[in-house]
């Protein structure tokens, strides 16, 4: 049997953006913002000299979701409602849960606050990398080819030859 605290409806969605705000708080972000527009969220935040946004779609109704059968339409309205209002509350709590996981991480220095949250950083022009990357990804899947991603900058040469570089590599005989 599932709890309620792993079906993450047992939280209200306010609880959530709050434990949010405040994990992100502790964690040394700044510039906090929660918005919503239509049918998707957002949270909007600074942290190591970046800027980060994460969009949640939320779930709206396009009808009934609940069964009709003998039910007034007040109640169908109603029983849509309570419905929709747990799928977010289930999103809210999924997203704090994902971002506690993510600042954990970068604060234990498993990983930096930039490579968790590296498809939510927001680049020059308003988009984030995942705006920028998505298509090329999925282009590179669908012809089998690895993608471009423009002009690699090279890496330095290792010059000793321990680190399993032949020596003609390194311009030594």
């Amino acid at each position: 049997m599932t709890s309620p605290y792993t079906r993450g409806d047992s939280f209200s969605s306010e609880a959530s953006r709050k434990h949010i705000r405040q994990a992100l708080t502790d964690y040394g972000a700044t510039d906090i913002l929660f918005t919503q527009r239509g049918d998707r969220s957002a949270v909007a935040f600074r942290g190591a000299g970046r800027q980060f946004r994460i969009v949640m779609p939320l779930l709206q109704s396009d009808g009934a979701l609940a069964i009709r059968g003998d039910i007034a339409d007040s109640r169908v309205h109603e029983a849509n409602a309570k419905v929709l209002e747990r799928a977010n509350r289930k999103s809210w709590r999924a997203l704090a849960m994902s971002i506690d996981g993510k600042l954990g991480a970068a604060a234990a220095g498993i990983a930096t606050l930039e490579s968790e949250f590296l498809a939510h950083v927001v680049l020059p022009g308003n988009q984030t990398v995942l705006d920028e990357v998505e298509s090329v990804i999925d282009s590179a899947y669908r012809s089998g080819r690895r993608p471009s991603f423009g002009d690699p900058v090279p890496a330095p040469r290792p010059a000793d030859p321990l680190l399993g570089v032949d020596s003609k590599y390194l311009g030594t005989s």
